[in-house]
């Protein structure tokens, strides 16, 4: 089997847009939650959020006319993927179209409600509407709708853009999306079925779609403290903060990269992914999460006093803070841990890689990342939040993210 490792890092996120923005904000201890004007004007019960910010997709999304079939969140992913790849040094590199792919998570995106409203108002006979005239309103609908909302748009105009003709997948499967998309690339890689994998996610949680379906449900009612709101792992956590966002990573065979000479930075060590059934209860109890973590230490043959710090979900609800935490405590023990979640809230799909990008982003610095707005430990949470950037103990890391429904993904990866 190949060794993977990774080559490339590509970020645009609440933080910044490009690796050196995103740190800088992390070292500035800044968060990337705000005050969203919009969702004030509509009157949204919970107002804030993370936007990306001054991101201007013009000046990345190359050929700019692609950007008639690019939703946001398509953009935001196709930006970092670009990073990534110039990161990687691809751009002067010799390779195999054949031999590269694209994998991607990402959640179900949403259409802007503007480009809904024409159906809407045709469909309206004497302000009042009217199902039956549906078929009729449809044609408002903008022609090429449908290609900027398929949520496997952007693993494909990343593969077109670089004419990568491998292996090509979207994998939308919440909050765990980018992480089982990293572990899909790097399966493809160490099978031999590919030299180099673009891996990650873009999403965003932010669509109004979504927010007017889920009514605030689960988010924290810190609004008069936006940069405060997410708390993951603190006594006084209320909820998640929704926020949008993308983290694209290059990942390649050893072998390969040696090959080329380009700089490895990180080296996949082991995964794990399990589930369990609670998806009519919405009630997990963190089986999935300890297998993951399990699983994950199994493939790789280390042992819970090798991980230097874990990188938590750290959603910042009460429920699934303390499951996390128990069972990180249970397997891992007193294990720094860091919640990036606190300073951008949940990116939903594209979390999971943008998390990781920002640890190995410390390690590189020699530093675990810290979380914000941890200031009373909860004795439910029984875990060691790192507050302030402190030294590792290893450069290895452990990522984790889980959903509602039961799912779990565990990575461990280290900083070369």
């Amino acid at each position: 089997m190949q060794e993977v490792v990774i080559t490339g890092i590509g970020i645009a996120c609440p933080l910044g847009v490009g690796r050196a923005d995103v740190w800088s904000t992390i070292e500035n201890r800044q968060s990337g939650v705000r005050s969203l004007p919009h969702l004030v004007e509509a009157n949204y019960p919970v107002p804030i959020g993370g936007v990306v910010p001054d991101f201007e997709p013009k000046q990345y999304v190359k050929p700019r006319k692609s950007l008639k079939v690019m939703c946001r969140e398509t953009q935001l992913g196709f930006t970092a993927a670009e990073f990534a790849w110039e990161d990687a040094a691809l751009a002067e590199a010799i390779f195999d179209p054949d031999r590269i792919g694209v994998v991607l998570g990402t959640n179900s995106l949403r259409s802007e409600i503007d480009e809904l409203a024409g159906i809407f108002r045709a469909a309206c006979k004497e302000q009042k509407f009217d199902i039956r005239r549906w078929s009729e309103g449809m044609r408002e609908l903008y022609p090429l709708w449908m290609l900027k909302y398929l949520p496997n748009m952007t693993a494909c105009h990343v593969g077109i853009a670089h004419d990568c003709r491998g292996p090509n997948n979207s994998i939308i499967h919440g909050d765990v999306s980018s992480l089982h998309a990293m572990i899909e690339a790097a399966d493809v890689i160490a099978r031999g079925h590919a030299d180099i994998m673009i891996a990650g996610g873009a999403s965003s949680m932010l669509s109004l779609v979504d927010l007017a379906w889920h009514g605030g449900a689960r988010m924290s009612r810190r609004i008069e403290d936006p940069a405060g709101a997410c708390r993951p792992f603190d006594a006084d956590r209320s909820g998640a903060v929704g926020s949008e966002g993308s983290a694209v990573f290059v990942l390649e065979s050893r072998a390969h990269a040696q090959q080329r000479g380009v700089k490895i930075q990180a080296s996949l060590l082991g995964y794990g992914r399990r589930c369990e059934p609670c998806a009519d209860t919405k009630q997990p109890t963190g089986q999935s999460i300890g297998q993951a973590i399990e699983a994950a230490l199994t493939m790789s043959q280390m042992s819970a006093n090798d991980i230097g710090h874990v990188n938590a979900h750290g959603l910042g609800t009460c429920e699934d803070d303390a499951i996390e935490a128990q069972k990180i405590e249970q397997i891992l023990g007193d294990v720094p841990v860091t919640a990036l979640k606190s300073f951008m809230g949940n990116l939903g799909a594209a979390g999971g890689a943008a998390e990781l990008a920002i640890s190995l982003m410390g390690l590189e610095q020699g530093l675990v990342p810290p979380t914000l707005n941890y200031e009373k430990a909860d004795p439910a949470c029984p875990v060691n939040v790192v507050t302030k950037p402190q030294a590792p103990t290893s450069p290895i890391v452990l990522a984790l993210n889980h959903k509602l429904t039961g799912q779990a993904s565990a990575l461990l990866v280290r900083a070369e």
